[in-house]
């Protein structure tokens, strides 16, 4: 992505070599002369000093404030050089090269707006203003306005063809709304105008791994220059998930899959499902191949392991990309650290259980939130706990509301998977639980490299237990309703719900329909699930109601505008209106929580069902309904309300979920009266009661931390339910 910046010392036109002259003179164009020759030489704050007294002599020149402006900008003083620019603004907006600058020194400055007017008034002034094109069609670009950027890149395209650069951007911005075919055309025209530029080549390679065709993305890759083929494994870095830290070993090889699976794992955060099939096969080729091989290629599995949830695939092809996670990250790791020894030791009264626990990052309120409700609940004179923390920069005061529950909260955000296993290793710990799986900074590492004698997850997603990693996982009655029938593994069964519903904050102020833009009679479904957790076999069931229910409407999170696009487009493709589809707007997480009682059901995903949200709306009063499906992710939301008192509100099938929500819409007093269950439930349903819950938790630890003592193996065991 290339901007082309404001036409700096230069309006336009070249300045010639000369030699610098003192900047004592008075005279402006040898000024003007000078400061362009120092500046081209890098000597930037002499080139300053000629420029401002250039426009000492001549305050309205426009080159010259341009100039002192450009300079000021790379000394990384945006808001002097905006000064300069704002106090010129209406003699540049009278010129399109003077309104561009203008808009340009906005954006350096962060101020979208004034950026987008000066622009717009440079287009104005001159339709075919090719940087004024450019940068507002990138503009378009970072706020996913794709008309806007596509029109703005084609239009500077069409104005300036000799130029590559743009035809990179349309190409760029192509790829980011799907439309690949477009995209790959672009860049074969491209190429057969320019030749082989390393930039076009690049973009070919791209765009062929984006489409799946990994022969020929494998063949463009292996024909890049070095210096392309760095830029390339550079792209791979901010893919979804764990990747984007660095403490990680870089994969072997540039793999045409790591791009493919950004690109489309990307359009599904923004509910774009037209990729959704080739992914599907995709990843079955992928394990089909790792299967067959005799060392299977080593990848990053771990993106993959989460969005796996959200595919139409089998419990059993998810349980089969954990274990390949397991073996790529020992793979990876192999000889690169001593082995682990456990300390020995023996159960007395006097001492203490050492649990240490990876946490989810602290930068969320509702995480945060629920840790400390969680720790404060624990027996302390039995269990000394230790916080491995992933967030990168935490703050004093994130911290410090966990200190006062746990031995020490120790920072590994800065650290590598070896440092960080090495310094968990120090605690001598009994028992390393996950806390932070499928999160952007969680870190499967440490556990494949052995900091504990017993390693568990809280959640996996996944009833299906490998190993690879963990000893144990966790589950209940609902998840894991048939363990007789089933070779789970080491699965320990909580009696009530493995969700632990610790948040207890609470709003203060009770907005109403009518001040978040909902109708008072309308009846309001929702779900508060992030953009990626919905799939298009949720949606079309979703649409089904909406189509039997003409009064209801449909209220989800504060998507992007791209999603919220995708979205109304998938529900008039299901004759139903877009307009019945809302959205909440940004806000705090309380103004959230006291919004979320004006919904009059909560409706759940299919493949990856809710969990934080769906508490959360539980607790503010709002009945749901689940489907229970296939594997862990598909039957928590069902664990949840069960746990909550509601368990008529969880079926078996599409059909059974998809009448249940028809029947609630149409018997407003049977929904009153689940309303009216669940407010009585607050007092006596297992999901609120979080002292009983924690208690199970700390048994569980017990029985797998004295089995392990007497040298017996992890096995699949029950809980007792708390007094």
């Amino acid at each position: 992505m290339k901007r082309l910046s404001q036409a700096p010392l230069l309006h336009n036109h070249l300045m010639p070599d000369i030699p610098a002259l003192p900047p004592t003179t008075d005279n402006f164009d040898q000024l003007m002369q000078a400061g362009a020759s120092m500046h081209t030489e890098g000597r930037r704050e002499e080139a300053l000093a000629a420029f401002e007294q250039a426009l000492a002599q001549r305050p309205q020149d426009l080159n010259a404030a341009t100039a002192c402006a450009s300079v000021l900008t790379e000394l990384q003083r945006p808001q002097a050089a905006w000064a300069i620019m704002v106090a010129r603004r209406e003699v540049l907006l009278a010129d399109a090269d003077g309104a561009c600058n203008l808009a340009v020194m906005a954006e350096a400055c962060d101020l979208p707006e004034e950026a987008r007017a000066a622009y717009d008034r440079a287009l104005e002034l001159d339709p075919a203003h090719v940087r004024a094109l450019n940068n507002r069609g990138l503009m378009a670009r970072t706020g996913q306005d794709w008309s806007t950027a596509v029109n703005c890149l084609q239009r500077a395209v069409d104005a300036m063809p000799q130029e590559p650069a743009l035809r990179v951007n349309l190409i760029d911005v192509l790829c980011d709304m799907g439309q690949l075919t477009q995209a790959l055309d672009g860049v074969e025209t491209a190429i057969a105008q320019f030749g082989p530029l390393p930039d076009l080549c690049l973009r070919r390679a791209s765009t062929l791994a984006f489409m799946g065709s990994f022969e020929l993305a494998g063949q463009a890759i292996e024909s890049l220059d070095p210096d392309s083929k760095a830029l390339f494994a550079r792209n791979l870095a901010p893919r979804g998930g764990n990747s984007r830290m660095q403490q990680h070993p870089p994969p072997p090889k540039l793999d045409a899959w790591e791009l493919f699976a950004a690109h489309a794992f990307n359009a599904m955060q923004r509910c774009d499902w037209r990729f959704e099939a080739r992914v599907t096969s995709v990843v079955h080729d992928l394990l089909t191949q790792a299967t067959s091989s005799a060392i299977p290629a080593l990848r990053d599995w771990r993106d993959l392991q989460f969005h796996s949830m959200m595919l139409p695939i089998t419990e059993d092809t998810q349980s089969r990309i954990w274990s390949l996670l397991g073996d790529s990250i020992r793979r990876f790791h192999v000889s690169r650290i001593p082995p682990f020894h456990a300390p020995v030791k023996v159960s007395t009264s006097g001492n203490r259980f050492r649990i240490g626990i990876a946490t989810a990052s602290l930068d969320e309120p509702r995480y945060r939130n629920a840790l400390v409700q969680h720790l404060a609940h624990h027996d302390r004179k039995k269990f000394a706990l230790f916080l491995y923390v992933p967030t990168p920069m935490p703050q004093e005061l994130e911290t410090s509301l966990l200190r006062p529950f746990v031995e020490n909260v120790t920072q590994i955000a800065h650290m590598t998977d070896i440092e960080a296993a090495q310094r968990m290793r120090v605690d001598q710990l009994d028992l390393w639980i996950d806390d932070s799986v499928y999160t952007a900074n969680c870190r499967p590492e440490p556990p494949a490299l052995r900091v504990a004698p017993l390693h568990a997850r809280f959640q996996t997603w996944q009833r299906r237990h490998s190993s690879a990693l963990c000893e144990y996982s966790f589950g209940d009655t609902h998840t894991h309703p048939d363990m007789t029938d089933h070779e789970y593994g080491a699965v320990v069964r909580l009696p009530h719900t493995c969700w632990l519903a610790c948040n207890n904050d609470m709003p203060t102020e009770k907005p109403s329909r009518e001040s978040v833009g909902l109708s008072a009679q309308a009846l309001v479904l929702a779900c508060f699930n992030a953009s990626v957790m919905l799939d298009p076999q949720t949606f079309a069931l979703w649409m089904q109601a909406l189509r039997g229910l003409p009064h209801a409407v449909l209220w989800l999170p504060a998507y992007n505008r791209v999603t919220q696009a995708n979205l109304r487009q998938q529900a008039e493709l299901a004759n139903v209106a877009g307009n019945r589809l809302y959205f909440l707007t940004r806000t705090t997480r309380l103004d959230m929580l006291a919004q979320m009682p004006l919904a009059d059901l909560f409706l759940d995903t299919l493949r990856f069902n809710a969990n934080h949200g769906l508490a959360d709306a539980l607790r503010m009063g709002v009945p749901a309904v689940s489907c229970a499906g296939h594997n862990m992710a598909s039957r928590l939301g069902g664990s949840i309300i069960r746990a909550a008192g509601l368990a008529d509100c969880v079926v078996d099938s599409e059909a059974a979920y998809l009448d249940r929500v028809l029947h609630l819409g149409r018997n407003t007093a049977e929904l009153a009266a689940l309303r009216q269950r669940l407010a009585t439930a607050h007092s006596t349903a297992p999901l609120f009661d979080t002292a009983a819950r924690v208690r199970e938790w700390e048994s569980a630890w017990v029985t797998m931390i004295e089995r392990q003592r007497a040298g017996l193996p992890p096995i699949a065991f029950d809980v007792p339910a708390s007094a």
